[in-house]
């Protein structure tokens, strides 16, 4: 819902990251949404003129919104849960931002946002899964990977989604895509959608 409601207001979706002026990845697309998920003071303290990982923006790590774990994670920590996968075909091209009518798969059927599970990447880091490098196999800490029984996605008509164990490699990578006029059923994508993504069954410990 954060990032439907920064695309109805700046007519496109954040970019993946923000580029600094020396020419790296500054800024997460995580800390460009947090107005639209009541975090706004803590965005005001967020300083876009220095690297996520400034003097300044090192104080604010212990603030991570809860939103960007797991549910139920305690203690909170810094570590985010939930990743872009970034790729010129896939909702997040990097640098540059998508609008939502170039998703011409269908919202209902193109992945944004997946949960992910060992990558260790920081809330404010302006660093994802990359589509040319990830492991398309479910639970792979290079992938979509949970503490859940079945790894979920949202797709970007914020439906949430649980994949289950029968999803394919080229399945995901359909999924994943914006414009490749792929036609796949719920069954064929491996996946059934989830009224409530917090309420799933854990793994076994």
């Amino acid at each position: 819902m954060a990032v439907a409601n920064y695309a109805e207001t700046n007519g496109r979706l954040p970019p993946a990251y923000v580029v600094g002026p020396d020419g790296k990845p500054w800024h997460s697309w995580r800390t460009l949404i947090l107005p639209y998920i009541e975090q706004e003071p803590l965005f005001k303290a967020y300083r876009f003129d220095e690297p996520w990982n400034g003097p300044n923006n090192c104080l604010l790590a212990p603030r991570m919104p809860k939103l960007f774990a797991f549910h139920g994670t305690e203690p909170l920590g810094t570590t985010t849960n939930y990743l872009a996968v970034v790729g010129p075909d896939t909702m997040w091209p990097g640098a540059s931002a998508r609008k939502f009518d170039e998703v011409t798969d269908g919202a209902s059927s193109t992945i944004l946002i997946v949960e992910n599970n060992g990558l260790g990447v920081h809330w404010m880091e302006p660093r994802d899964l990359a589509f040319d490098t990830m492991d398309f196999r479910l639970d792979s800490p290079n992938g979509i990977s949970s503490w859940y029984k079945h790894p979920a996605v949202v797709t970007a008509d914020d439906a949430v989604h649980r994949l289950l164990n029968d999803v394919t490699p080229d399945a995901l990578r359909a999924s994943l895509t914006v414009a490749g006029g792929e036609r796949l059923t719920d069954a064929e994508r491996g996946w059934e959608v989830l009224p409530d993504g917090r309420d799933r069954e854990r793994k076994e410990p």
